[in-house]
């Protein structure tokens, strides 16, 4: 059974979501891929949220004054994160290795460094994510 989490990320302010995109996609994870190796995970999926230019109807956030998430229900604070990224793992163990790798000190501060070219590392969230129901009507 697979092991999988949720990340939360914002882009840092002055980046636009087409900047963070690039680079999350195009330097981050290739780097990272490299960096980890085999303890990368299995599936990395990432969903962006639409953001589109704001008109006086929107409603904004400080983070996003100029770009609000397309929202059908809920409010803009509730979505103010660029990207959730599904990350599934072979299973506990493997996830747990990657951790203690990556927790290592020199580990830690490249990541960190590299993170801090993109990411507002104080908004970052990650979440367990529990039993998986599919359904296909």
């Amino acid at each position: 059974m697979t092991f999988t989490t949720l990340a939360f990320l914002s882009r840092k302010p002055g980046m636009t979501p087409e900047e963070f995109r690039n680079y999350y996609s195009g330097s981050h994870l290739p780097w990272y891929r490299e960096l980890v190796g085999s303890l990368f995970s299995v599936r990395h999926t990432q969903h962006y949220i639409h953001r589109t230019e704001a008109s006086p109807n929107n409603d904004t956030t400080q983070r996003n004054p100029s770009t609000p998430a397309t929202i059908f229900l809920g409010s803009q604070a509730e979505f103010d994160y660029d990207v959730v990224a599904t990350l599934e793992y072979k299973d506990k163990a493997a996830f747990e290795a990657l951790c203690e790798f990556v927790q290592q000190p020199d580990i830690a501060a490249e990541i960190a460094a590299d993170e801090e070219r993109f990411l507002d590392r104080s908004q970052t969230r990650m979440v367990l994510v529990g039993e998986k129901i599919e359904m296909n009507l």
